[in-house]
């Protein structure tokens, strides 16, 4: 048996076994809330609902966003190329600018 099948037994294995122990010290107390179903959470407090801020958005993408170009920044640090100096400056100083961009946008955002 390879190690890679003895690798992927011993994680089902493993699944299971947590599984079962769950289900063993769980306690087991049903009540109305638990039993209801619902689709979109618990029921509205107020016929109103509240709008959820965009600045939070624009700042969650723009961290994604952010983040995964500094990964791909970094691939050009530690490149062999002797021209990879030159594209990972010239990709920071493109990042420096959507990021300036980004936060201007984020500045001017209304919320009607």
């Amino acid at each position: 048996m390879g190690i890679v099948a003895l690798f992927a037994v011993g994680i089902f294995l493993g699944v299971v076994l947590l599984y079962i122990l769950g289900i063993s010290v769980a306690p087991y107390n049903p009540d109305e809330v638990k039993t209801d179903h619902f689709e979109c959470g618990l029921p509205p407090s107020s016929e109103v609902p509240m709008k959820a801020n965009f600045n939070y958005f624009i700042f969650a993408i723009a961290f994604i966003v952010f983040d995964m170009a500094g990964l791909f920044f970094s691939l050009f640090v530690f490149a062999d190329n002797p021209n990879a100096l030159k594209w990972g400056i010239g990709f920071g100083l493109l990042l420096f600018l959507a990021l300036m961009i980004s936060m201007k946008e984020y500045r001017n955002v209304k919320i009607s």
